[in-house]
């Protein structure tokens, strides 16, 4: 029944547009009520249940369906009669709602250490929470679904005996005592759905609260189905909750760091989505505690309560200036590493307080001018205390770290005096060079030289400065600095890795590793201004082209074409129109017409020894059908730039090698030639029209054969051929044809007289 109502009330429920989960599926009461009751059942299914009970409950409908009280229930099976007097109907009585949602139940049960369970209990009562009914169950649930149990036990039983399990207390006003202990479960993904789940339950009570302080009529309260004592209830939750995050806030001992994290990290989000007034109730109660947090210097809560202090920030409200004062307190802590985590932080918030912008552009700038001996700050610009603590702590190994965050949000700065300079410097000190550098800290060098994390962040950090004016000025040696890295072989692999990645791109199994090796090159090629500032790149090109061509996998032979699609607008710039109203003589033109067809002979050329129109001819013939479209489409283009501007250069032959005759044969079929060349007894092949199209060569590497590109382009239908590749498959595949196919291979299969008695071949039902 569990499964079978699992599949009905989704299936019948999704067609069913503006009907009920219960008037298309009557039984899941029952079903709730079941398994409820049954111990026996998985924590997967109790789950379901749980969040299935909120799914109903949403709606006010199905919550009154909910209330109705189940008998033959104790709720407390293990624990004796507290009285003769009770009777015993008394304590089998207890709803459909009580009961699923009531944490005791569970723990009885021995199912509440269950994250699954917890999650589902989390989901289904935020689920539940879309109407005044709902939220009036949340938070009097202890005193409404078993009202006169509770009372009877509480007053009649020693508080001791009815303590629960993961010391959650069996006798609550309302669900919000175990929501709060559920904030910092063991569980990860149980304590973020609770901290959800919390600022849900606190914006829904404070909207509630701000209309009875508003002044509403109590007949106004009734009409929305909310009473008085709701309302004193939710101002109640608020307070409760308030002050459970202040009582966790607490520091007492480093064990309990990893629930103080969590705690902020709930409070950072509290503070995004709460607004006025409480979100000043919440900072005034917290307030003291998180200052106190502060004090204490602990280097794991940095960022943690960075996130507070930013998040608490970004609005107006009462304790403005003490949120100013958190700030100026984590900027002056007596760690540097604290100290720059906490600047670059600030600094990435793009928050607008130009007092602390400054202040932390100078700390992010610090390591640098003490590391480098390169001024970059004004005297007395920042403390001398906090100068003598990092020149200290640099001289260490963790100098890595503060480094590579300040290189990091060197983007963020926009006091760019010099900083170029100083990177400069800090990539010579990687490479050893510490001739620039003789007034910089010689502690740090040994730990600097050699650094491939301090090099990749200077490299970032160089290229996120290229816009800046410092650049243009030292261009001559960056670029010289750069080629020294190339050439260096104590150079970090990682440093604009050439012959790694076309090792990768050759060797690897993996296709996604491919695929990313030929995209590198895709956005080195983007961002190179000239072939002339890129020679090692342009080396490389022929290498990562043949390579893509061979390569299986289909995507990688797209981003190969890519790379060759950049290669040819490099080659072949949209041409600068003529003026409407220019003059030009017939001398004049037949220059200008002489100088386009050698600069198109000359990039055409240039192509060809790349290995960029061997590429698209291989490709064309692809068995990948977007491959083959992709190459047709830049060949198209190709031919459009270059057939019309040399026609008369007919005997000027630009000669292109494909690997090999099968090649050769894939072009015939589209040329529509049937006769192997072979058997011709000559070196060209095809009609005589296209005679000229294609010849044999012999080279080192084995048979090859050389075309002539422009004769090649011409003879080639590449409108047909493209009109074919881009026409879907399905005329083919789902045609009657193919039907009838399928059905004699089928019979043949069957009539084949070596098969066995009965054996049958599966063909697809159409």
């Amino acid at each position: 029944i569990r499964f079978r109502s699992f599949c009905i009330c989704f299936s019948v429920f999704s067609h069913h547009e503006g009907v009920s989960l219960l008037e298309a599926c009557p039984c899941l009461l029952d079903f709730l009520s079941n398994v409820a009751f049954n111990s026996t059942s998985g924590p997967s299914i109790l789950s379901f249940t749980l969040k299935l009970a909120g799914l109903i409950g949403a709606s006010e409908d199905g919550f009154k369906v909910l209330e109705v009280r189940l008998k033959k229930f104790n709720p407390y099976p293990r624990n004796p009669v507290p009285h003769p007097s009770i009777a015993i109907s008394t304590l089998q009585e207890c709803s459909v709602l009580g009961l699923v949602f009531d944490p005791r139940h569970w723990q009885e049960a021995g199912l509440w250490e269950d994250p699954c369970l917890r999650i589902g209990w989390i989901q289904g009562l935020k689920t539940i929470l879309q109407h005044s009914k709902a939220l009036r169950f949340f938070v009097q649930a202890g005193n409404s679904s078993c009202r006169t149990l509770d009372f009877l036990f509480f007053t009649l039983l020693n508080k001791t005996v009815l303590q629960g399990q993961g010391g959650v207390p069996l006798f609550c006003a309302g669900l919000v005592e175990p929501l709060l202990h559920l904030q910092t479960d063991s569980s990860l993904f149980v304590a973020s759905a609770a901290n959800q789940m919390l600022a849900h339950v606190l914006l829904l009570c404070e909207s509630l609260s701000s209309v009875g302080c508003n002044g509403t009529k109590e007949r106004d309260l009734e009409q929305n189905s909310l009473s008085m004592e709701t309302n004193q209830n939710c101002s109640g939750v608020i307070t409760k909750a308030l002050e459970y995050l202040n009582k966790c806030l607490v520091l007492k001992e480093t064990s309990q760091l990893s629930q103080s994290q969590q705690i902020l990290k709930l409070l950072t989000q509290l503070l995004v989505q709460v607004r006025t007034p409480l979100l000043d109730k919440l900072l005034l109660t917290v307030i003291d505690s998180v200052e106190e947090l502060v004090t204490k210097s602990c280097s794991q809560l940095t960022l943690p309560l960075m996130d507070v202090v930013l998040a608490a920030n970004s609005d107006d409200h009462d304790p403005k200036q003490r949120i100013g004062r958190l700030l100026s307190l984590m900027l002056s802590r007596n760690n540097p590493v604290d100290v720059i985590q906490a600047a670059a932080a600030w600094l990435r918030s793009r928050q607008y307080d130009p007092v602390h912008t400054a202040h932390c552009a100078r700390v992010l700038l610090l390591p640098l001018d003490i590391v480098t001996g390169i001024s970059l700050l004004d005297e007395n610009s920042t403390a001398e205390e906090l100068r003598i603590l990092m020149t200290e702590r640099l001289k260490s190994k963790t100098c890595f770290s503060m480094i590579c965050v300040c290189l990091t949000n060197i983007p963020q700065i926009t006091l760019l005096r010099r900083i170029v300079s100083a990177v400069l410097s800090l990539l010579k000190l990687c490479c050893g060079d510490t001739s620039s550098s003789s007034a910089g800290c010689v502690g740090v060098f040994r730990f600097v030289t050699g650094s491939s994390k301090v090099q990749k962040c200077s490299m970032e950090a160089l290229s996120a400065l290229s816009k800046s004016p410092e650049v243009e000025i030292l261009l001559p040696e960056v670029f010289k600095l750069l080629t020294e890295y190339l050439n260096s072989p104590s150079s970090d692999p990682s440093v604009e890795i050439v012959t790694r990645l076309q090792e990768i791109l050759s060797q690897d199994s993996e296709g996604f590793a491919r695929r990313a090796v030929v995209k590198y090159f895709i956005a080195w090629f983007s961002s190179c201004s000239s072939p002339t500032s890129c020679s090692l790149l342009v080396q490389s090109v022929p290498t990562v082209l043949s390579q893509g061509v061979a390569d299986l996998d289909w995507e990688v032979k797209l981003h190969t074409l890519e790379l060759a699609e950049l290669l040819l607008d490099q080659a072949f710039p949209d041409p600068t129109p003529p003026h409407p109203y220019a003059v030009m003589s017939d001398q004049s033109h037949r220059s200008h017409t002489q100088d386009k067809e050698s600069e198109l002979l000359s990039s055409l050329n240039s192509l060809v020894d790349r290995g960029v129109i061997s590429a698209l001819f291989c490709f064309l013939v692809d068995c990948d059908r977007p491959v083959a479209l992709k190459a047709c489409q830049l060949l198209l283009k190709l031919r459009h730039t270059v057939c019309p501007l040399m026609v008369s250069a007919a005997d000027t032959r630009v000669p292109c090698e494909l690997p090999g005759w099968s090649w050769v044969h894939e072009i015939r079929k589209i040329q529509g030639v049937n006769k192997d060349p072979r058997t011709q007894g000559g070196s060209h092949i095809g009609s005589e029209a296209r005679g000229e199209a294609v010849e044999e060569s012999t080279s080192a590497k084995g048979d090859s054969v050389c075309v002539s590109v422009c004769e090649m382009l011409r003879s080639l239908d590449l409108d047909e051929r493209l009109s074919i590749l881009t026409q879907s498959s399905d005329h083919i595949y789902n045609s009657p044809l193919s039907l009838l196919q399928d059905i004699i291979t089928a019979s043949t299969a069957n009539s084949h007289p070596n098969s066995e008695p009965g054996q049958e071949v599966i063909v697809d039902c159409y």
